[in-house]
Order: C-alpha cells, then structure tokens, then sequence
C-alpha cells in the first residue's frame, strides 16, 4: 500500500465514522436537545424538528456508507464538502449561539472538510499512478 493509499483509506474511516456516528448518537438515537433546537430555530414544530433529526440522522449514516463504498469516487469527498460548509453556515445563521460553544461545529465541520479535501488529493494522485 502506497503513502497516498494509506492517507486515504485514513481520511475514509475518519469521515464515515464522523458520519455514521452524527447520525446515530446524537440524532438516531435521541434525538439530542440541541439537535431539536437548531431545527426549532427555523421556526418549526417541536414534532417537526425530532422529524427533521431522525432524517438528517438517516442520511449522514447513508453518507457514512456511502463514503466507505465509493472512496475510488470523487464525488462521495465533493459531497462531505458541501455538506460540512453548508450545516456550518446553517448553524451560524440560524443558531449562532452553538458556533460560540465550547465544542461547536466550527471545529468539527472545518477539520472533516479538511479530511475530505485530503482524500481528494491522494485520490486525483492516486488516479495518475
């Protein structure tokens, strides 16, 4: 196994498992109180917003296995990318409180970017191997 193949199967495992485990544990399996607090800061039902959770938790799990099926693909990466920005610009339009946090999504979003980002460029070099 190659440096780059190395670095992105270490990217891969790192970006699904934040996946699979945001959607699990604090949207499957709750769902969190903050999780229904950003939802309900759109305006919208307490029943809507645990809807709303259950979703969103149904498809970061589905990206997570995404990301681990198609790693040769670039778009499962393209897709972590857009997401992570979007849920940041979201949560600090809509509930700028969490951004101020102690443990916040400035953090979490900007370091799985980066992973994503990473894996992007092992797989372009990997592709010119």
């Amino acid at each position: 196994m190659t440096n780059n193949s190395l670095i992105l199967h270490i990217c891969r495992h790192s970006i699904a498992l934040v996946w699979l485990y945001q959607g699990l544990i604090p949207k499957l399996l709750g769902p969190h109180h903050d999780e229904i607090a950003m939802s309900r800061a759109l305006g919208i039902s307490a029943e809507a917003a645990t809807a709303l959770a259950y979703i969103g938790g149904g498809l970061e799990m589905l990206l997570g296995v995404l990301v681990m099926v198609f790693y040769q693909r670039a778009w499962p990466f393209l897709l972590t990318i857009l997401a992570m920005v979007s849920l940041w610009v979201f949560t600090a339009l809509y509930a700028p409180w969490f951004v101020q946090a102690a443990f916040n999504p400035t953090t979490a979003n900007l370091a799985v970017a980066a992973l994503a980002m990473i894996a992007l460029v092992c797989l372009k070099h990997n592709l010119k191997a």
